[in-house]
């Protein structure tokens, strides 16, 4: 569980269980309780220890790729939400489109608009494929992920999650760690985000890089 409530992800919680509840007596604070636990639990995985088999690199080859952030999906809403494992879908009301962000007083809606549902797969397809690059630079392919997989938004809820622990799953492949929670509740990583989705030039994704750059750390001196 993150230390404090996020009031933002609680109404989207409550609107999502008027037309997706799996269990119309749950209530919306029972929901983000226990995705959270749930997601609390895939981050205590050893996933470094999985290394030596080579599942983090099976992980990333088609069509595995496609199907692991569904699962992930499913784990964290399965028994709470009718969609659990599943994309949006153009059967959903209003048409499975989503638009998300923090929203401007004086405007009607989000700023950011997801992939209409049938382009979904592909932008996904499109996300992992910076993850199966050669580069010299693995945070700045972690990096091009997490954005295109968050502009994505193939999903009603969480995600920021999936996309941080896949991206997460991918350093620890190449020996680093990146430590979200120390900025995780900045806005100032919240605003070069935003920047990227709005302008996602080679430009603007190197000053979110260097600003991560702070929080990486190799994952050889966690063992020591």
């Amino acid at each position: 569980m993150p230390s404090k409530i996020d009031p933002a992800e609680l109404d989207t919680i409550t609107d999502l269980l008027k037309d997706f509840a799996a269990d119309q007596s749950i209530t919306a604070e029972e929901v983000y309780e226990l995705s959270w636990t749930r997601f609390n639990v895939l981050e205590q995985i050893p996933f470094s220890e999985l290394l030596n088999s080579h599942w983090l690199i099976k992980l990333f080859r088609r069509p595995t790729y496609l199907i692991f952030p569904l699962r992930i999906h499913k784990f964290l809403f399965e028994g709470l939400f009718t969609f659990a494992g599943e994309y949006r879908s153009k059967d959903d009301p209003n048409e499975g489109r989503i638009y998300f962000g923090a929203q401007h007083a004086q405007k009607r809606r989000p700023p950011f608009k997801g992939d209409a549902p049938e382009h979904i797969e592909e932008g996904v397809f499109n996300a992992i494929w910076f993850l199966k690059k050669r580069t010299k630079d693995p945070l700045y392919n972690a990096v091009r992920f997490y954005q295109k997989f968050v502009k994505v938004h193939p999903f009603y809820d969480a995600n920021g999650r999936i996309g941080r622990l896949i991206a997460t799953m991918y350093l620890e492949s190449h020996g680093l760690v990146l430590s979200w929670s120390e900025f995780d509740s900045k806005k100032k990583f919240i605003s070069k985000l935003n920047r990227c989705h709005h302008k996602p030039d080679k430009e603007t994704f190197g000053y979110l890089v260097d600003y991560l750059r702070d929080y990486i750390i190799p994952l050889n001196q966690l063992e020591e």
